[in-house]
């Protein structure tokens, strides 16, 4: 039985264009099936208020599943598709979350099915995440980011079922999906004045998430991602973007990063990634290794972009890193 992800409708990027530029971080459009019908969402929860009664227990995962629910929306259910290691991979193995790019608008977690299988002949459970596409009215990836940053927390609080170490949980991404995986890494939720876990600030955090799991991976790998939404001419007011842009949000506590990145790339400027670079050792934050792709513009990453021989050493540098920092031997 076949457990591809399944292609993920499209939303055409029309919203005077703006966003349309980021779409070489996904690979082409292929046909979709209509979107699932919608959920009513739940009523969230007051933040704090009492629980109405005991904690629903945790969601049962089967042994071994290919395909994971970990939240539901308004516009249904969101899954992870999980490429597991072969079985002499025993005890539980690290993991690395993948998020597709789009430009936050199109897509599908097929994307990063291959990095994820690749991933997992090396012991590593690779995920690739679904998570909300913007629509036409909207004008800031925020549910895209909420979506990223709960499928952080399932993995983390669901670690046992899913087969992973909570201690060793990454993420990755290509273009806004690149995005997505460094915002799961910034602005850790706040304590409240009563000790009660509170959103983050900037609306990143959905209120309906259990807020005192973190959603903060312990390594990174990002190619081509849009860093500094700042520097972006967009007709979105400054303020509104700046919840949004890492290189603003950063702190100490970034975990080891690597980007990848063309010199070339038209869509996301070089500059943005030596200045997060920099701005992160000012910070006194964990090395970020900046690996540059000469001549090479947007997407070059995909699997199936050329020959494959950019893909290939991507996984690569991603599986060094990885041995660097001691999650795999080999």
């Amino acid at each position: 039985m076949s457990h591809d992800p399944p292609d993920m409708p499209p939303n055409n990027a029309g919203w005077k264009g703006w966003i349309a530029a980021l779409l070489g971080g996904a690979s082409a459009a292929q046909a979709a099936p209509p979107p699932p019908a919608p959920v009513a969402p739940a009523s969230p929860p007051a933040m704090h208020a009492a629980p109405a009664g005991p904690a629903a227990p945790p969601p049962r995962i089967e042994p071994g599943a290919a395909i994971v629910g970990y939240k539901t929306t308004p516009r249904g259910r969101l899954k992870l598709f999980l490429a597991r290691p072969p079985v002499r991979f025993t005890g539980a193995r690290p993991c690395v979350v993948f998020f597709h790019g789009g430009g936050w608008r199109n897509g599908n977690p097929k994307q990063f099915q291959a990095y994820a299988e690749r991933l997992a002949e090396h012991g590593v459970i690779g995920i690739s995440a679904q998570y909300r596409l913007m629509t036409e009215e909207q004008v800031l990836p925020t549910e895209a980011v909420q979506d990223a940053r709960s499928a952080l927390r399932f993995v983390r609080a669901q670690a046992a079922q899913l087969g992973c170490d909570p201690q060793r949980i990454g993420a990755g991404g290509g273009s806004s999906g690149g995005h997505l995986a460094v915002m799961t890494a910034v602005l850790t939720t706040q304590v409240g004045p009563d000790g009660k876990a509170m959103p983050a600030p900037g609306g990143i955090d959905d209120p309906a998430d259990n807020l005192a799991v973190s959603p903060r991976p312990a390594a990174l790998f990002l190619m081509n991602p849009p860093l500094n939404l700042e520097r972006y001419d967009r007709p979105v007011p400054m303020e509104l973007r700046r919840p949004l842009s890492p290189t603003q949000l950063i702190d100490a506590s970034l975990p080891p990063t690597w980007i990848f990145q063309g010199t070339a790339d038209k869509v996301v400027p070089f500059a943005q990634v030596t200045e997060f670079r920099d701005r992160a050792k000012a910070l006194g934050a964990a090395e970020v290794t900046v690996v540059p792709f000469r001549g090479k513009g947007h997407g070059f990453f995909n699997a199936k972009r050329g020959d494959g021989g950019d893909f290939d050493t991507t996984v690569d540098v991603i599986l060094g890193g990885l041995k660097k920092l001691g999650w795999i031997d080999r």
